[in-house]
Order: structure tokens, then C-alpha cells, then sequence
């Protein structure tokens, strides 16, 4: 039964070689075949054009016409030299994991009749099927890439760029779609604890369709990017193809000078205003005798609050020390009160607004540093105590173009009370 298999391999060896080379000598009037879609009769003789229609390169449609390449060898031909328009890419995802469904029962029944030679055959067909799968992926998102640096990039006007744009768009879906088909807990059971298997249809696949699902949202992402630089530069064209147009239609039309008027066009007043110099008035010696004067009350308080005379050398590290005494106290100040707005939530039994509650007890906080602190002291709780007091945040996104979320105001709810 081996014998018959390994003869079996070798015959499909040898006729796969002789047909190669036969594309391999007749590879000028196929490529010519191939651009024209008609295989030229004349360029070649009956016994060449017999060969290459047993060999199943070539077929006539019907008696009297012209010899065409079969779909097969012209695929191939499209995918050797990336030609984006004739090529097509489908990953037949079902297909190919039925398949692949169907060998790995047929490498169970090969293990549990002990036929080695059979179990390591179909572990082999397994594998190729695994890559043939992951490779049809890797062949659309690579045409995808392609066509954004030709057709997509190369558009001559907006019609064109949208449907460029939606038939990317559409394949992106059918792809992810064929992604979605991969049930990697059903790879998982097929694997049933085999090394080999697992890291088959568990660790590779998941690692590669990963890869392939990142790369196809950095293509949205560019398709985005390339239809708003195209729209930018259409405006600017827009311009100044309408201007042009203006003035061919007004030969005689003179431009005055827009320095010399007192009101200028939108358009034409760019110009960010320029702000003044800056500098100490030296003249004003009232304003520098209030300086002087708050700097030395400010020197006494020190000394006042430290209980000791500062020496004059060491004035600078008073200050520090004094600054930090002041940052720690209002510091423990800011986290006693939002402690006491989360008592005062617990003990009122209704929810209460973060901002709303710094208003109604006149806190001399500023708003962003209250609800920062409010949720800093928040995410401190236990989980047990953020589960009886649940936050929740108001957000706006910062601008229709930006999506980043900026938290406008934090309610806490009080824990419900059990009658």
C-alpha cells in the first residue's frame, strides 16, 4: 500500500516538472496570450498547441474560436507580476476549513491504526493547508496595499477616489468577515492536546490573523488619511482653477493694493497680529515699593510661622521649606474635603454632582483640580466600597475631528438602603 502511494507521489512529481517546463519554453506566446486574452495560432505549431491543451494551460471556448488561457495559469501570471486589476483575490475561508476539518479525522483515524507513515502524511497536508489559508490573507492585504499606491493614490478626480475607496472598503469587510469564520475554540479541540496541531491551528494562526486584522486597520487608517490630503488639495485646486477662470473672463480687472486699505478681504488677512515687547517699567517706583513691601511681609510670615530668625544667607531655603509647608497643608486640606463630599454622598442617599457640591459649599478649589482629586481619591477605594458608590463620568470628545474624551463632571450614587 506504501509502495503504490510513493509511486503514486512520483508520478504527480514527474508530470507537474514536464508541465512547468512546458510553461517555462512557451512562456513568450503565453505572456502574449495573456495581455492580448487570445493565444496567437500562428506563433506556434500543432504539436506545441496539443501539448499545452492536454497539459490544461490553454482551451478553445468553442470550435472556431481563438485559444484562451484557463483562469487558473492566468491567475498565476497576475500574481507572479502583481498586476492589481486582473488578479483576484478570495480567501475561501469555509472551504478551507472544512477541509482542514477533514483532515485532521483523517490523521485521528491514521494515529489510532497506528499507520505512521499515513499520520505523518496528513500532518504535512495539514500544515499546507494552514499556510495556504493564512497566505490567501496575506496576498489580499498585500493587493490592498497596491492598490492605495496605484489606483488609489493615482486618482484623477474625487468619483473616481470614492469608488476606489468602497471597493477597498468592501473587501476589507469580506476579509474580516472570513476572519470572523475562524473559531479558534473549535482549533483548540481539533488540536486535543497534540503538539504539533496546537501550535498549527492555535498559536500560529491566532498569531498571523493578529497581524492581518492590525495591518487591515492601519489600511482604513490610511485610506482616511490619503481621501482628506485629496479633499485638502481639491479645495486648493477648486481655488485657484476658479481664480484663474476669473480672470481670463475679466482681462481688464486691476488688483489694488491691499496694504493701502483699511479693510481687507478674508483671504487676504492672514497675518497673526504682533504682540508687544515686554519689559520692566524701571520708571514706576510705586509698583516696585508694593513688590518690595509684599516680599517682605511675606519674609516675616516665614519667620513668624517657624518661630525662629531666619538668618538673611539662609532666605532662599526658608522659602522653599515654607512653599512645600503650604503645598502639604493645602494638599491635606483638598483630600479632607473630598473625603467629606463622599460621606456626605454616603449619608444623603442621593446623587450628587462633583462640581455641584463644590459650588454649594463655597470650596476655594479650582474645578479640574477638584475632580481630579475626587477621582484620584476614588480609584484609592476598595472595590468592595467602589461597588456601593458608583461613579459616573460626563464627557464631551475635545472637537468633531478629535475623539479624545475630556471629563466635564463626576456624579457618585449612594448605595441603595435595604427596608
Amino acid at each position: 500500500m506504501a509502495g503504490e502511494q510513493i509511486n503514486v507521489s512520483d508520478q504527480r512529481i514527474e508530470q507537474g516538472e514536464k508541465r512547468l517546463n512546458l510553461i517555462g519554453r512557451h512562456a513568450a506566446i503565453l505572456m502574449q496570450a495573456y495581455q492580448t486574452g487570445v493565444l496567437d495560432e500562428l506563433s506556434v505549431n500543432e504539436g506545441v498547441l496539443r501539448n499545452l491543451l492536454n497539459a490544461r494551460i490553454i482551451y478553445q471556448p468553442e470550435s472556431g474560436q481563438g485559444y484562451r488561457l484557463r483562469a487558473p495559469v492566468a491567475q498565476l501570471i497576475a500574481n507572479l507580476v502583481v498586476d492589481e486589476r486582473r488578479r483576484s483575490i478570495q480567501a475561501d475561508v469555509a472551504d478551507k476549513l472544512e477541509a482542514i476539518r477533514g483532515q485532521v479525522d483523517a490523521f485521528r483515524k491514521a494515529q489510532q491504526r497506528s499507520d505512521i507513515y499515513l499520520a505523518e502524511l496528513k500532518l504535512q497536508v495539514i500544515e499546507e493547508r494552514v499556510h495556504d489559508l493564512v497566505a490567501e490573507f496575506d496576498e489580499a492585504i498585500h493587493s490592498l496595499w497596491n492598490r492605495l499606491n496605484t489606483d488609489f493614490g493615482f486618482a484623477a478626480n474625487l468619483d473616481e477616489k470614492m469608488a476606489e475607496n468602497q471597493r477597498a472598503q468592501n473587501q476589507i469587510e469580506r476579509l474580516l468577515e472570513g476572519l470572523s469564520m475562524i473559531d479558534y475554540d473549535e482549533c483548540i479541540a481539533l488540536a486535543d492536546g497534540h503538539v504539533k496541531l496546537r501550535h498549527l491551528l492555535v498559536v500560529q494562526l491566532q498569531r498571523r490573523t493578529s497581524l492581518q486584522r492590525a495591518s487591515m486597520l492601519e489600511i482604513q487608517h490610511r485610506m482616511i488619511e490619503l481621501m482628506s490630503r485629496f479633499r485638502e488639495q481639491q479645495s486648493r485646486s477648486l481655488l485657484v482653477g476658479n481664480m484663474a477662470q476669473f480672470l481670463r473672463q475679466h482681462p481688464e480687472l486691476k488688483i489694488s493694493d491691499y496694504t493701502e486699505q483699511s479693510q481687507v478681504p478674508t483671504l487676504f488677512n492672514q497675518a497673526r497680529a504682533i504682540r508687544a515687547a515686554a519689559h520692566v517699567d524701571v520708571h514706576n517706583s510705586d509698583a516696585q515699593r508694593e513688590t518690595l513691601v509684599a516680599l517682605h511681609d511675606a519674609l516675616q510670615q516665614t519667620r513668624h510661622l517657624r518661630g525662629e530668625q531666619t538668618p538673611l544667607s539662609e532666605s532662599a531655603q526658608a522659602t522653599e521649606q515654607f512653599d512645600d509647608e503650604i503645598l502639604e497643608t493645602q494638599q491635606r486640606q483638598l483630600k479632607q474635603d473630598v473625603d467629606q463630599f463622599f460621606i456626605n454622598v454616603a449619608q444623603s442617599q442621593q446623587a450628587q454632582s462633583a462640581l455641584n457640591y463644590l459650588t454649594q459649599h463655597k470650596l476655594q478649589w479650582h474645578g479640574e483640580i477638584w475632580l481630579f482629586q475626587v477621582l484620584s481619591e476614588y480609584q484609592t477605594l476598595a472595590r468592595s466600597v467602589q461597588a456601593q458608590l458608583p461613579l459616573q463620568r460626563h464627557e464631551r470628545p475635545v472637537s468633531t475631528t478629535n475623539n479624545v474624551q475630556i471629563i466635564e463632571d463626576l456624579v457618585v450614587t449612594p448605595p441603595k438602603r435595604v427596608a
